[in-house]
């Protein structure tokens, strides 16, 4: 082989190991983005800002879905202020609504109740991250006096 022939193959495989290791990196990133939950509480930003101060997560339970709307002037042009609190987790994400995914008014209807899914951080939004969910199911809050008489 020729010495022109022995820098072009070097050259290739040089180019090929940089390619892998690029993939690999990007591959780490997107696991580090990755988000799971399993019941998750729908809430007002609010609600959980005070949950996180205080430790309690009774306040989850209780957020009336007003709070969702606090500080908001035109609720016609902006949207609620609703996060997902992964209580596991003790952290909490705006959700991204997209035709594909879940809509506001769905998580207006499943306030109070809980989420699961998964879906990747697409960005952040006053300090919190946003997820765009890939996968969910919402379970809503159960209607009051829907256990009266088990017992």
């Amino acid at each position: 082989m020729s010495v022109l022939s022995l820098i072009l193959v070097a050259g290739n495989i040089t180019a090929y190991v940089n390619h892998a290791y690029a993939q690999e990196v990007a591959d780490e990133e997107d696991e580090d983005n990755e988000v799971e939950f399993t019941s998750a509480v729908i809430t007002a930003l609010s609600c959980a800002k005070e949950a996180e101060e205080s430790g309690e997560f009774d306040v989850l339970a209780s957020c009336p879905p007003h709070k969702a709307f606090e500080g908001i002037k035109d609720i016609y042009d902006n949207p609620p202020q609703i996060v997902v609190f992964d209580v596991t987790e003790g952290e909490y994400f705006y959700v991204q609504p997209s035709k594909e995914s879940v809509y506001y008014s769905d998580l207006l209807e499943g306030f109070g109740g809980s989420i699961d899914g998964s879906g990747v951080i697409i960005g952040e939004k006053d300090g919190i991250p946003v997820v765009k969910l890939e996968e969910f199911e919402i379970t809503p809050k159960p209607k009051p006096g829907f256990f009266k008489g088990c017992l």
